[in-house]
């Protein structure tokens, strides 16, 4: 099957982000070609532009994704062919999501590799504000299309932890479930500290994929809300994934990530709108 799409990689969250329009019967058959053309990706979604400064991204399972939200804008912001330095605001309807998501972005110079040049763009996304319970005595965090549940990493095994992800998922009926492995030093008592390393595993029952992530956006939001929520005053999260990096700042009733995204490669056979 011949469709448009591009290769994002938000903090290594490898994502394909399909162009080409759709329809029910294709949709399934997109979203299985998709992870064919590209072994390596994560997730999928189809952007639509819908505006100017506006585009919406429908993911593979209708769940709610902060990376593949964050991409989408960037990708919206690209097209304009913006310099180094360029700062814009994009306004998103993600599936999963109640209300549009505003995304300030920064055109960052190109990462050079392997003689190629890669767009990169850095994005905060302000966030949907979750609820906060517990399930099994973990933290679970609640956004409308996805939950997190926060888990010491030596709680479980790897296998354990795949086997339990999709029994909580069904439990709890949820369109999608992250199990957040983090570590810390349980010499210093603070189980959530400043900076923390943490390893995604995410669970989406609509498609049936399972991936250990390299980087979760809701993920480390949940986190980051969680230490908001505990402690009661602001604070600023940097989260390590095994892709990288993202930083989540909670104040005031109100929560934001931040982290960057890397166009891998365009896979543009048609003159389409949004190019």
């Amino acid at each position: 099957m011949d469709f448009d799409y591009v290769l994002a990689d938000p903090t290594g969250n490898l994502t394909v982000l399909i162009i080409s329009q759709y329809t029910e019967d294709t949709r399934t058959s997109m979203i299985q070609e998709a992870f064919a053309k590209e072994p390596a990706c994560e997730q999928v979604g189809f952007v639509m532009p819908c505006g100017d400064k506006r585009i919406r991204i429908e993911m593979m399972a209708y769940e709610f994704c902060g990376n593949a939200t964050l991409s989408s804008a960037a990708l919206l912001m690209h097209s304009s062919d913006p310099v180094p330095g360029s700062e814009d605001i994009i306004t998103v309807d993600s599936s999963g999501a109640g209300r549009p998501l505003d995304v300030r972005l920064k055109r960052l110079p190109d990462l050079e590799e392997k003689g190629c040049c890669m767009p990169v763009y850095q994005g905060t996304l302000n966030m949907p504000v979750p609820e906060v319970s517990s399930f099994r005595g973990y933290p679970l965090i609640s956004f409308e299309g996805i939950s997190h549940l926060l888990v010491p990493d030596s709680d479980f095994t790897d296998e354990e932890a795949e086997t339990a992800v999709k029994s909580f998922a069904e439990e709890l009926g949820v369109s999608a479930l992250g199990m957040m492995l983090y570590t810390y030093d349980e010499t210093s008592g603070i189980i959530l500290p400043d900076s923390l390393s943490m390893r995604p595993l995410v669970y989406v029952p609509g498609s049936g994929t399972l991936f250990w992530e390299h980087g979760c956006a809701t993920g480390s939001t949940a986190a980051g809300w969680y230490r908001y929520y505990e402690s009661g005053h602001a604070v600023s999260t940097e989260i390590k994934q095994p892709g990288g990096i993202i930083r989540v700042d909670a104040a005031d009733g109100q929560i934001s990530m931040t982290a960057s995204v890397i166009f891998r490669s365009f896979q543009i056979h048609h003159r389409i709108s949004i190019f």
